[in-house]
């Protein structure tokens, strides 16, 4: 990560309203203080942001306990205290927690972002995509959705995906873009601007390396 990236994180966080308030639990002994705190199997624990979650695993895995999860610090600077809720599927007693959750037999992913995609194939098992954190405007709003393509068992996920040929690519952005040549597919992306997250979009500028991002009010 970039020291301009980090910057203009820092700056996003300056700015972003605290949500919610931390509580404590005490279970056998044991105690945790955080968020969205869950008691089970004789453990306790919580998670770190308001945003996080927590949920107990049952007692049929060999180590029973509780999972706690929290979003991406970038996915928090974007959304600030309107961070959409995460959510967590359970398969044979495990859980996993995140965004689009999606499983398929014993196997379970989620995305790290709210505009996040899974897909599952026989072949490949369940395949998450997140946007880059470069990818976001300077306000709150969710990116276009992405999307998942599949051949012959493969996935590719992103944006403006295309396949020929048992080829697929996806761009990396919305306002990428894939082209289909004879024996290949090339996928070219905007460049990010170096103080990403730190200043208003302007989608009317031709300047603009994220025209799909709405005015920043």
């Amino acid at each position: 990560m970039s020291l301009l990236f980090q910057l203009a994180l820092a700056h996003l966080f300056a700015f972003a309203p605290v949500a919610g308030v931390s509580s404590c639990l005490t279970t056998n002994g044991r105690s945790a203080c955080g968020y969205s705190c869950v008691a089970a199997h004789g453990q306790v624990a919580c998670a770190r942001t308001p945003s996080g979650i927590c949920k107990a695993t049952s007692d049929n895995v060999e180590a029973p306990g509780v999972v706690c999860w929290d979003p991406p610090d970038w996915v928090r600077a974007h959304y600030a205290d309107n961070v959409p809720r995460a959510d967590c599927i359970t398969r044979n007693g495990s859980v996993v927690c995140g965004y689009a959750c999606t499983g398929l037999g014993d196997e379970m992913a989620c995305a790290q972002s709210p505009d996040g995609i899974c897909r599952a194939s026989s072949k490949r098992g369940v395949v998450c995509w997140d946007p880059s954190p470069s990818t976001y405007c300077a306000d709150n709003k969710p990116l276009p959705r992405p999307q998942c393509i599949m051949s012959d068992g493969e996935i590719a996920c992103g944006y403006g995906c295309e396949a020929r040929g048992g080829n697929m690519a996806c761009a990396a952005t919305p306002g990428g873009k894939c082209n289909i040549f004879p024996s290949e597919i090339i996928c070219t992306d905007p460049e990010a601007p170096l103080s990403c997250g730190g200043r208003p979009c302007v989608p009317d500028s031709p300047a603009s390396p994220r025209g799909w991002c709405r005015p920043h009010k």
